[in-house]
């Protein structure tokens, strides 16, 4: 019991300080405490966002700058490539003028021999019917002749 009493005693003397209520003086420098605090924490931060965004806002701008660059050099390919393709269109007519001029060439002329050559053989053949007329003519001259004698 002596025990309970003396513990009773110390948490009576203890929970003296804990009843003692805050003055406004006391909540006045708690503020201030607090305010100082946070405006010592929260400096640093400002500071921090503030080149955040201007580091951002310099990513922004590089990255529009790559995003022009990558653009600008796709035009230029692009114009390269439209470049090759029109000296590839010219060469190729080219090449095409070069082996067709010459086969144009040699079928007119393969016609023309062809066409000169049915007519030859026209006169060629009237020309050995003639002869065989004439021929014939002569042998038949020839045979009247040998009865005529």
């Amino acid at each position: 019991m002596k025990n309970i009493i003396a513990i009773s005693i110390l948490f009576c003397l203890l929970s003296g300080n804990a009843i003692a209520a805050l003055t406004d003086a006391d909540i006045d420098k708690i503020r201030l405490i607090v305010s100082e605090t946070i405006k010592i924490e929260i400096a640093p931060l400002k500071a921090d966002i503030a080149t955040m965004k201007t580091d951002a806002a310099i990513r922004d701008t590089e990255i529009t700058n790559i995003k022009e660059n990558i653009n600008n050099g796709f035009n230029n390919v692009q114009k390269q490539f439209d470049n090759i393709q029109k000296q590839f269109d010219r060469q190729n007519n080219i090449i095409i003028a070069c082996i067709g001029i010459p086969f144009a060439i040699l079928a007119i002329a393969a016609t023309l021999w062809g066409i000169l050559t049915q007519r030859q053989i026209k006169k060629e053949n009237n020309i050995q019917q003639r002869i065989e007329t004439l021929t014939q003519e002569i042998e038949t001259i020839k045979q009247q002749r040998i009865i005529n004698h």
